[in-house]
């Protein structure tokens, strides 16, 4: 495959905005896949995938670098959940080549209805900590959101990052800002341990690695930069815009 300085260009700018998003509140793949697909038409959705998460590995890792030189997340916390998501995801990726499209389609709609109904009657949600568990029983919660979100990211993807933040947010009780940091961080792991699988089996199209990668890093810096800047406020608002999306995406697949 050869890519001319336009498409190299457009590839670079949809890597760029993907990093911008997801770095806030996950929900990259929203504009990342679709861009991909649009762009290169001979990709297959795996290779369309595959190639993003080469990007988004390093992408998301500048953003949780970010996220966590300003702020301050307890090791008992990020560390299982990092290795939950890790260990989960190259499970999900396994179970997804035996799944129903239409099911994974319908489970992500469902998943972000409550999301977003949720979010949209709980005014105050996720503007302050609220913890809600004693600390040694706050490893276990980290591992079981990793774990959940992990499986999930190796099962279908986009909205990963979303799903995450909303489970530390709405279990945990964290804040929006400090849920961002710990999913950022998490969501390094699961999509370096599916992306190894999809690697494996062959599916990156290294060549189109290269604009992505400087697009989203770009992207993830300015948008973690954003989010750390601008506060709980702005990470809610972006979270809400985004589930919406995902809603609208889901159903147009579902109902078109």
């Amino acid at each position: 495959m050869e890519i001319d300085t336009t498409l190299w260009i457009l590839t670079a700018l949809a890597g760029f905005m993907a990093g911008f998003i997801d770095s806030i509140v996950g929900g990259g793949g929203l504009v990342l896949t679709p861009a991909m697909l649009n762009l290169h038409p001979s990709l297959t959705i795996l290779q369309a995938i595959a190639t993003q998460r080469t990007s988004s590995i390093l992408g998301t890792s500048v953003a949780a670098w970010n996220y966590l030189r300003n702020i301050r997340i307890e090791r008992y916390i990020i560390l299982p959940a990092c290795i939950a998501a890790l260990s989960a995801s190259a499970f999900g990726v396994q179970f997804a080549k035996k799944m129903d499209p239409d099911i994974l389609k319908w489970t992500v709609l469902s998943i972000c209805v409550v999301l977003a109904l949720y979010t949209a009657l709980r005014k105050d949600l996720g503007l302050k900590e609220e913890r809600r568990f004693h600390p040694k029983h706050e490893t276990i919660a980290a591992v079981s959101i990793g774990a959940a979100t992990g499986f999930y990211n190796g099962l279908i993807g986009p909205g990963t990052g979303t799903i995450m933040v909303f489970a530390f947010v709405s279990f945990m009780g964290l804040d929006f800002l400090k849920s961002s940091a710990v999913s950022k961080a998490a969501n390094v792991s699961a999509d370096l341990s599916s992306w190894t699988v999809l690697l494996l089996s062959g599916f990156v199209f290294w060549i189109l690695t290269i604009p992505l990668i400087i697009g989203n890093m770009i992207g993830s810096y300015i948008g973690s930069h954003m989010a750390i800047r601008k506060g709980q406020a702005f990470i809610r608002a972006i979270f809400l815009i985004i589930v919406l999306a995902l809603i609208a995406r889901q159903a147009w697949q579902l109902l078109m």
